[in-house]
């Protein structure tokens, strides 16, 4: 039995022309010999009734519910879809059944809004797929320790695809977008942005960490581990895109570009503290207080690191208790360029500041790595600065 897992986002499923296209794609997989297992998040986005920020607003008084109330409320956006996607194949004279993450034996370590899957026992699945019914599953979610639905945060569906895919030993995880695959920038930035045929895991997750939504990044991590292709699809192009492939790519040194895509990531906030008495302790505490920190630079008179802009007030607090001086500078965004070999060749940093200086950026911090140059820059100039480094060097 050789297994496809296709994954829909909100928007494929919030209109029955798009729904229309899901059953399609699943009944060509029943003809072309393949056994399919569907996920699906929630219909649409907020502001239509089944999103799950639409849920979020039935709430009363959202502050005040718990993560636990909060997660078996948002959970039901994805069960819908599954019903109403399995529903709509059962009229085609196919057969499929819809299952909750639980159902589906979707096992995580029960940690509510932000759970991993630990473990997919995948009995029910398979008994299904012999039977030949197509399995529509709710992704984003699954049963916790002590038997309570708990939610996988947002893009958590990604996760769930290829997760299975992993468990099931699929041959493959499609999972269907807005956009033609992976491209070399946001195209809503760059206008020549073009889509890249094959990535490798490692590039794939630098970019999905960095700002590209292609792509949850623990997604990408599930299928790396269990070495599960992965590729990224256009709906609307119901099954004749090429998309672009997500596995392990063997690099050419003699031939391969040494970039391959860019993205950027906004409201980012840089922190500059001065040392002095429990200058020691920062970054513990801001560990202890689960605050996220990136672009971290060590000195002995001061540090420097970069936070998101919804963390700035807890990382604030974090440093008047301690009693440290500190300067901030808001409104950063952080740009991404991710190759295979940056670090091996010369005149690279020389030529992106040549790109950034041409159009007027100014670069406040840099970091790099085998794989990545990571500049931060005033966010008013995010929109140029992507564009012309990918003019100069794409």
């Amino acid at each position: 039995m050789e297994i496809v897992v296709q994954k829909y986002g909100g928007t494929s499923v919030n209109k029955r022309e798009l729904r229309d296209k899901i059953v399609k794609n699943a009944i060509d997989a029943k003809k072309r010999g393949l056994s399919p297992v569907i996920v699906v998040s929630a219909m649409g986005r907020r502001g239509e009734p089944y999103a799950t920020d639409s849920l979020l607003q039935l709430l009363p008084e959202p502050t005040k519910s718990t993560q636990r109330n909060k997660d078996l409320l948002i959970s039901c956006g994805e069960v819908i879809s599954c019903v109403i996607v399995a529903e709509e194949i059962n009229l085609q004279d196919y057969f499929a059944v819809p299952l909750t993450g639980w159902q589906a034996g979707i096992r995580t370590n029960g940690i509510f809004g932000n759970s991993d899957i630990v473990d997919i026992d995948t009995t029910v699945i398979m008994e299904l797929l012999e039977k030949g019914i197509i399995p529509v599953i709710a992704g984003f979610q699954g049963m916790g320790e002590k038997n309570e639905i708990t939610t996988l945060g947002r893009g958590g569906s990604d996760i769930t695809a290829t997760a299975l895919g992993v468990f099931l030993n699929a041959v493959g995880v499609e999972i269907y977008t807005d956009v033609d695959g992976v491209m070399t920038a946001d195209p809503k930035l760059v206008d020549n942005a073009y889509v890249i045929d094959n990535v490798d895991y490692d590039e794939i997750f630098q970019l999905a960490e960095f700002g590209a939504k292609v792509l949850h990044p623990r997604a990408v991590e599930y299928a790396q581990k269990g070495n599960v292709p992965v590729t990224i699809l256009n709906v609307d192009r119901e099954g004749h895109g090429k998309g672009t492939l997500i596995s392990k790519v063997t690099k050419s040194w003699d031939s391969d570009k040494v970039f391959t895509a860019i993205t950027s990531k906004d409201k980012l906030v840089q922190f500059l503290v001065k040392s002095g008495p429990g200058y020691e302790r920062v970054f513990e505490e801001l560990a202890q207080n689960h605050i996220s920190i990136d672009m971290i630079s060590i000195f002995i008179e001061e540090s420097i690191f970069v936070v998101e802009e919804s963390e700035r007030k807890r990382t604030e607090e974090v440093l008047e208790k301690i009693g440290l001086q500190y300067e901030m500078t808001e409104g950063c965004s952080k740009i991404t360029i991710v190759g295979s070999r940056i670090a091996n060749m010369p005149g690279i940093i020389a030529k992106i500041m040549s790109a950034l200086n041409s159009a007027d950026v100014k670069v406040l911090r840099s970091t790099d790595s085998y794989t990545t140059v990571g500049l931060l820059i005033h966010s008013d100039d995010e929109k140029k600065a992507v564009k012309i480094l990918h003019e100069r060097i794409f």
